[in-house]
């Protein structure tokens, strides 16, 4: 049996609180907000990154970029035509909401420098069938 002064040294067991009520359902609440916080990365893990939305016009801004290299390069009368597409181009992803393919904007700055260069080779022909016909009469 326990004596009077080992019961004074030892504490009173404390009864543990158990609440009766336990709640059967969660709440239906998510929140609104995206935590900043990123865990830690396990070894050998790898993440998966979800890739941008392709934008539709990139494959006529590959058309584009081949005529306007075209136009430099072998048939001049290309260069016009891959300007005036580059900028319809332009317009429609601009109305679209989407930026302007890059290659698109390649083929359209490629297309306005063989424009020029067009411009200047029928100068060049003008002015020497101009010369010539000036110093044959």
């Amino acid at each position: 049996p326990a004596t009077a002064s080992q019961t004074a040294h030892q504490l009173p067991s404390q009864p543990s609180y158990q609440p009766s009520y336990q709640p059967s359902y969660q709440p239906s609440y998510q929140p609104s907000y995206q935590s900043a916080y990123q865990p830690p990365l396990q070894p050998g893990f790898q993440p998966s990154y979800q890739t941008a939305a392709a934008n539709p016009f990139d494959s006529r801004g590959t058309t584009i970029l081949i005529l306007g290299i075209l136009g430099f390069l072998l048939c001049q009368l290309l260069g016009p035509v891959a300007w005036i597409m580059g900028n319809k181009l332009r317009d429609e992803a601009a109305a679209a909401g989407y930026p302007e393919p890059g290659v698109g904007k390649a083929g359209r700055i490629i297309g306005i420098v063989a424009t020029v260069y067009l411009g200047l080779i029928v100068a060049f022909f003008v002015i020497v069938i101009i010369a010539a016909v000036v110093s044959s009469a």
